[in-house]
């Protein structure tokens, strides 16, 4: 408290003790009262008496966090290991108020589950819980396992930049965070870095120039090998390049030319994969400051462009690359699936040949996976208003002699 809050206390003090001759009257006394009682309450949240009397008052503590005990490599892995224990294979759904297992809605008690990578052959997987202070916490888990998941590390997001913290005091740093079946991945530019649960030393690996890491991931990528990237964005203020770009995607849209605006990597650095899929689907139109012209029509001064997986009615944004790209491992190799403006492709990455699986002139709508836990995969596209399904792709690959293609290269 300050000499000058005192010293006003202390003259309040004198005059309220009544210093002059003249009795006061009795409604001075009660206005004694009332001005008593105010500065009582006022020196009460300055510091009590010890205010009155120019003592300091102690200072509380301020509480901080304690930080989290650590745990080593080895005593992380044994605790995966009693987890793995029980538990089995399983089904692996996106939705957008977190993930399906074998048809279940999987809740954490800590909070909404953000995202996730996982195995579906094992069953383990890693998911990111959203926490109330905007932080996220890493767990793994396998599927229908008796035991609790473990958490792994705490990813905290300041501006563009995540910073993750294992529960064996490792720190990485990047623009991306990826969960895997078995631990996660970050992304820098050029650059990422992979984490095991249980390995000593995490591995490097070397991204494409031009490319980072796709924000979202319709693949684990410890199970297949492959990781997706998307193509930096290019200057948006290159009036040539827009217009290139804008003759690119017409072409696209019409079958003329391939881009290649997202690719899949091998984790060990092998041959790039790249999808025919178009970049610019990715976003949905928000309007604001909307007025009501008639029942279906509303005239809007604003309209913002954002990147969304869902559309305002809660329904999957197909033209996004995370539904129109999908890849998995199966025992006969890792095989990746997109979707073009007209067809849907596979491509089989161990023999490098891409087959055309449905197509439409007029445009396929979207497709769906299913991966049966014996590793067979079933195809079901939506062909404008009737549906087509291949019940086993690996056989209709080894069966299939027409309409087969050589994988495309990067650039082509």
């Amino acid at each position: 408290m300050n000499k000058k809050t005192l010293l006003s206390l202390s003259i309040a003090t004198t005059l309220l003790s009544g210093c002059g001759s003249t009795p006061p009257t009795p409604e001075e006394k009660a206005m004694m009262n009332k001005m008593q009682q105010a500065l009582l309450g006022k020196v009460q949240q300055l510091g009590g008496a010890q205010a009155l009397l120019g003592q300091q008052a102690p200072q509380q503590q301020t509480q901080q966090a304690a930080p989290e005990p650590t745990i080593s490599e080895a005593e992380l892995l044994a605790k995966k290991a009693s987890i793995d224990s029980t538990g089995g294979p399983a089904i692996f759904f996106r939705k957008k108020d977190g993930i399906s297992i074998n048809g279940e809605i999987y809740n954490d008690y800590e909070g909404s589950v953000a995202n996730f990578g996982g195995n579906k052959l094992t069953g383990e997987f890693t998911y990111a819980v959203r926490n109330f202070d905007g932080s996220f916490n890493l767990k793994y888990h396998r599927a229908n396992s008796s035991s609790a998941p473990v958490k792994i590390a705490t990813v905290y997001k300041n501006g563009a930049v995540f910073k993750v913290r294992t529960v064996t005091n490792r720190t990485f740093t990047g623009n991306s965070v990826i969960p895997t079946s078995d631990g996660f991945i970050v992304g820098r530019s050029g650059s990422a870095f992979r984490y095991v649960i249980g390995n000593e030393q995490p591995s490097d690996i070397n991204l494409l120039s031009g490319y980072h890491i796709a924000k979202y991931q319709n693949g684990d990528a410890a199970s297949t090998g492959y990781i997706l990237l998307e193509k930096d964005p290019r200057d948006e203020n290159d009036d040539v390049g827009g217009l290139m770009d804008s003759f690119t995607n017409l072409g696209n849209t019409l079958g003329l030319n391939k881009v290649d605006h997202y690719v899949l990597v091998n984790l060990d650095k092998a041959t790039p994969v790249p999808l025919d899929v178009n970049i610019k689907g990715k976003n949905i139109a928000e309007h604001s400051n909307c007025q009501r012209q008639n029942a279906v029509i509303n005239k809007c001064e604003n309209v913002e462009f954002k990147e969304s997986l869902y559309t305002k009615l809660g329904l999957p944004n197909n033209s996004h690359y995370y539904w129109s790209i999908s890849w998995v491992n199966t025992p006969e190799g890792p095989l990746a699936f997109y979707r073009t403006s007209t067809k849907v492709k596979v491509v089989d990455i161990k023999n490098e040949q891409v087959h055309t699986l449905f197509s439409r002139t007029l445009g396929v709508n979207q497709f769906t996976l299913t991966e049966h836990l014996d590793g067979k995969i079933s195809i079901k596209a939506k062909l404008g208003f009737s549906d087509d399904e291949i019940h086993d792709v690996a056989d209709y690959i080894k069966n299939n002699s027409t309409n087969i293609e050589p994988i495309q290269k990067l650039g082509a």
